[in-house]
């Protein structure tokens, strides 16, 4: 029996055993299996079918991801992913930026390769592009963030897993050996926070990511309109779905990054980070990165994309930090460009959340892997040699 039919096998029957073990929103999902079946834990939950192949999926490009997956991911699930706050402006916007940005090539250079290797926070990893943080990717596929985790080690890269997972953080550190962040909502109980962070730094989790622009619900309106609660286990958050199901801080200060510094000596990046005011001040306050993001827009509308804001805040930490980016990134020329603005690298959220929906891991690889094709012809055709070599000097501005 080949590799991909026992993993199909495996993951089917654990999930079958768990729907019926498992009522809604029951106790963190747990791999009872061994092997392979054992670093593919099954988030289904009753009443919510999510897709089971792990397979080689074709595509064309990332933008094709999504029109596939919508096929196959429950419509209330496929909503949350895909959806953003407000008129979904910022959404928009975050893809419709790079485009405002040309590439001018510097033929001639003699090279013949391209070396697309970097080191983040001390980790290396095959190419500048790793993958950001989402919540609730049994949503996608009922492999969850083992998938999905297992998918981004084969393509040699990092992976940064979020509180707000179906499985818990140990159950995700075990389906791969590869470079791993925990990204963390503050709860509101310093107890609870403790316990994660600990738990984290235990797990083998190598920096911390803090996201900050979550302070409350954002008008997420394909949501309400689909009358959706997210489906399955909170593998981080066991209690029980109450009145109040999300108790994160709502007043998240400067107290709280020494709070993760302080309980777990790891290294903090601050996700969220638009203004270049924000990111010198997390330079000051001992921050070893900052995540130029917006939420895929999924939080406030109406904010700058991305892209539009990273190169005030490149300049405002003059090298001091290490920079990353997310939102609108659908093409390795994405990639490119905001590298030559100063980002040391890209996370990759709705593509990898469709790939996994796809495929499982196989799709979550294929997907990495296919960005990283796409930087490599970049920057073949443009000049460059290497990551380190890619500035501003290869965008016509």
């Amino acid at each position: 029996m080949d590799r991909n039919r026992r993993d199909f096998l495996s993951v089917t029957a654990a999930a079958a055993t768990l729907t019926a073990a498992r009522p809604l929103l029951a106790q963190p999902v747990s791999s009872a299996a061994s092997g392979e079946a054992g670093q593919q834990a099954s988030a289904v939950a009753s009443g919510y079918a999510a897709p089971t192949e792990i397979k080689k999926i074709e595509f064309f490009n990332l933008r094709e991801l999504e029109g596939m997956a919508q096929k196959v991911i429950p419509s209330g699930g496929f909503g949350y992913i895909s959806s953003a706050a407000g008129d979904e402006w910022t959404k928009r916007e975050n893809e419709a930026a790079y485009k405002r940005l040309t590439i001018l090539p510097r033929y001639l250079s003699g090279y013949k390769s391209a070396d697309m290797t970097t080191t983040l926070l001390g980790a290396r990893i095959s190419m500048p592009i790793i993958t950001s943080v989402m919540g609730g990717h049994g949503m996608a596929h009922v492999t969850a963030e083992a998938g999905t985790a297992k998918g981004t080690d084969a393509a040699g890269t990092l992976f940064t897993a979020p509180s707000q997972s179906t499985l818990t953080m140990e159950e995700i550190a075990k389906a791969s050996p590869g470079p791993k962040w925990f990204q963390i909502y503050m709860p509101d109980d310093p107890g609870k926070a403790r316990e994660l962070l600990q738990r984290a730094k235990a797990a083998g989790y190598l920096a911390i990511v803090m996201t900050i622009d979550g302070v409350v619900s954002s008008n997420r309106e394909t949501d309400r309109r689909n009358h959706f609660v997210i489906p399955l286990p909170q593998g981080n958050f066991p209690e029980p779905a109450g009145p109040n199901p999300r108790p994160f801080k709502p007043n998240l200060g400067w107290d709280d990054v020494e709070f993760i510094q302080k309980v777990t000596g790891l290294p903090v990046i601050l996700k969220g980070v638009l203004s270049p005011e924000l990111a010198v001040m997390a330079v000051d306050h001992g921050c070893a990165g900052v995540q130029v993001s917006n939420h895929g827009g999924r939080n406030l509308d109406d904010v700058p994309a991305s892209i539009t804001a990273l190169p005030r805040i490149v300049d405002a930490v003059g090298g001091r930090l290490t920079i990353l980016i997310d939102g609108g990134i659908r093409r390795g020329q994405d990639v490119f460009k905001a590298l030559a603005l100063g980002a040391n690298a890209v996370a990759i959220a709705r593509p990898i959340m469709y790939g996994l929906a796809l495929g499982g891991w196989m799709g979550v690889q294929m997907v990495h892997e296919h960005l990283r094709a796409e930087l490599e012809m970049t920057m073949r055709l443009a000049g460059a040699k290497s990551i380190g070599e890619i500035s501003k000097h290869y965008l016509l501005t």
